[in-house]
C-alpha cells in the first residue's frame, strides 16, 4: 500500500514529531511511505537515509497560491493509495487535491476545539474535511469538535505513540552537572503560545524560584510568546534561576534528570511532552484540563487549575517538598505511557488505511 503524508514543515511540534515516528513505523511495517513538506525542521532528520521518500514542496510562503499546484502535481504523481494531512495549511491543499485526484483521504486531527476560531481558514478546514474519508484524532476533546460535522464511523481515535529510547545528551555530561549540581530542577517543554498558557507558568515559576532558591527551572521551546516570557524574567530578576533554551532534540534525556516536569496548557490533543515525561519516569504538574483527564488520574500526577498562578506554583511545591509521593506517581504515570507503543499506532493506522482504500475501491 502507497501512502503519502502531507505537512507544511518538520519544525519542532508534535505533530511533526508524531509523523516522523508513524511514517518510519509505516515503513517498517511494508508499506510505501511518502511524505510531502515544504519546510525542514528537526524532526525531517527522523526521515534521512530510511525508507520513507520524502519530496520537499517549493513555498514562497504560508499564502503561496502556486503551492496548492505543486500539491496536485505531487499526488497525481505519486497516485497514493490513501493520502493524509496535518495542520490547517495541508489539511486544505492537500484535501482539495485529494478531491480533485479523486484519492481517498485522512485528516489528522491534533488539538481541540479551543485551538479553532470563528474565521474563515477554520471553517474552510471544516468544509474540505467534511468530504474526507475519515478523521483521526488524537484525543477525545478532537473527536467531540468532528462530531459536529461528520458521522462517529468516519472519526477515529488513536493516541500519539511515546518514544524515549535512543536519547543521546546534547552537552557533555560535565556541562549537565555544572547546570543541575544536585538541585531541584523544574522543566518545561513545548511551544511558547497561548495554548501553553505562557504567561500564568512564568509567573507561577517566578513565584517558586522565590520561594525556593535551590531550584533550577528551565525552559525549552520557541514561539510568539517567548520574548514576552523572557522579558518577564528579566524583569523579576531571576534570570540566573530560570532559563529559556531552545527546542532540544535531545529532550528525553533532560526529562530522566529533572525533578518535574510541568505542562498548564489551556488546552491539549495528546500532549507529547507530558507523556514523554511520563514515560521516562519524571513527577509531572498538570493543568486540570479535560485533555490531561483522560489521561491521568489524582494517583499519576499534581493537579493545578490552569488560571491560578498561586495554585501552579503550590502544585510544583509540592512535588518537590514530597520526593516519595512525587515518585510513587511517576511510577503510576510511567505505567500509563507505556501503554502508546509504536506497534499499536502502527497497527491502528494501516487498519484505517486498509478500510479507506477499500471502501474507495468498492465505491469505484
Amino acid at each position: 500500500m502507497r501512502v503519502l503524508h502531507l505537512i507544511p514543515s518538520f519544525g519542532s511540534g508534535g505533530a511533526e514529531r508524531q509523523l516522523s515516528i508513524l511514517a518510519n513505523g509505516l515503513a517498517a511495517d511494508g508499506m510505501d511511505v511518502h511524505v510531502g513538506y515544504c519546510r525542514g525542521g528537526p524532526n525531517l532528520r527522523q526521515l534521512k537515509g530510511g525508507q520513507v521518500t520524502t519530496h520537499r514542496l517549493k513555498s514562497i510562503g504560508n499564502h503561496d497560491i502556486a503551492l496548492a499546484w505543486r500539491i496536485l502535481s505531487l499526488v497525481r504523481r505519486i497516485r497514493p493509495d490513501v493520502l493524509q494531512t496535518w495542520l490547517l495549511q495541508m489539511d486544505v491543499l492537500g484535501g482539495i487535491a485529494a478531491l480533485l485526484s479523486r484519492v481517498p483521504f485522512v485528516i489528522s486531527e491534533r488539538s481541540a476545539k479551543g485551538n479553532y476560531g470563528p474565521g474563515w481558514k477554520s471553517r474552510t478546514r471544516v468544509l474540505v474535511g467534511s468530504r474526507a474519508a475519515c478523521i483521526v484524532a488524537n484525543s477525545y476533546g478532537g473527536i467531540d469538535y468532528w462530531r459536529r460535522y461528520l458521522p462517529p464511523a468516519r472519526i477515529h481515535l488513536v493516541r500519539n505513540c511515546v518514544l524515549t529510547s535512543g536519547a543521546v545528551l546534547e552537552v557533555p555530561g560535565d556541562k549537565m552537572a555544572s547546570i543541575v549540581s544536585g538541585r531541584p530542577l523544574v522543566l518545561f517543554a513545548g511551544r511558547f503560545s497561548f495554548e501553553k498558557n505562557i504567561p500564568r507558568l512564568v509567573d507561577a515559576l517566578i513565584l517558586l524560584a522565590r520561594q525556593r532558591p535551590d531550584t533550577t527551572i528551565m525552559m525549552f521551546g520557541e514561539g510568539p510568546e517567548r520574548q514576552s516570557a523572557e522579558r518577564r524574567i528579566a524583569e523579576s530578576g531571576l534570570a540566573s534561576q530560570i532559563e529559556i533554551k531552545d527546542v532540544s532534540s535531545q529532550l528525553a534525556t533532560w526529562l530522566t534528570q529533572a525533578t518535574v516536569c510541568v505542562s498548564v496548557s489551556n488546552f491539549e490533543g495528546h500532549p507529547n511532552v507530558v507523556m514523554e515525561a511520563a514515560a521516562a519516569g519524571c513527577p509531572l504538574v498538570l493543568s486540570d484540563i479535560a485533555a490531561h483527564r483522560e489521561l491521568f488520574d489524582e494517583s499519576s500526577a499534581f493537579w493545578a487549575p490552569a488560571g491560578s498562578v498561586p495554585d501552579i506554583a503550590g502544585a510544583i511545591l509540592a512535588a518537590l517538598q514530597n520526593p516519595l509521593e512525587a515518585r510513587a506517581r511517576a511510577l503510576r504515570a510511567r505505567d500509563i505511557a507505556r501503554q502508546f507503543d509504536l506497534a499499536t499506532m502502527v497497527g491502528a493506522y494501516r487498519s484505517i488505511y486498509e478500510a479507506v482504500a477499500t471502501q474507495d475501491s468498492d465505491r469505484r
